[in-house]
């Protein structure tokens, strides 16, 4: 397949809407605590955490085959600090070097940032994703723990 990855400000958000409910709809069924929390989380309250963002610190990538967006990847840098806020390729695009490709690119534009320290969160339940970002430097640091009563 013939991919092609894009790159654009908030203006592309709403392309990757479709792309980013099928991630939310992967944690929200992989995890094990938290499945209400992602069956009541909006695309729309998620990428209102970038509006305080300037433009220049906020990155967006889509992958197309052809004029279809087939993934995405979000990165920010506040301060020193990059993050790779959000990932997502279509299975079709999986295991193609596209994600690895993401990452690499969103490292350079960090580092074109000014960013020195560099992470990525994954959702509990989502374990299965580590392997991928170990391969690429990314190593557990900390966990974090959030309450989930009421």
């Amino acid at each position: 397949m013939d991919w092609k990855i894009e790159t654009s400000g908030r203006e592309g958000l709403g392309i990757i809407k479709p792309l980013w409910e099928k991630l939310n709809e992967i944690h929200r069924h992989d995890s094990r605590h938290f499945k209400d929390f992602y069956s009541g989380f909006t695309f729309e309250e998620r990428m209102r955490s970038f509006d305080e963002l300037i433009d220049g610190n906020f990155h967006l990538q889509i992958v197309y085959a052809g004029h279809e967006a087939m993934g995405y990847c979000i990165s920010t840098a506040r301060g020193n600090i990059g993050e790779i806020d959000s990932i997502y390729l279509d299975e079709k695009a999986r295991g193609s070097g596209l994600g690895s490709l993401l990452v690499e690119n969103a490292m350079l534009w960090m580092r074109g940032r000014k960013c020195s320290r560099f992470r990525v969160s994954v959702a509990d339940g989502h374990e299965s994703v580590l392997e991928f970002y170990g391969k690429l430097g990314f190593l557990p640091r900390l966990s974090v723990l959030e309450y989930s009563g009421d």
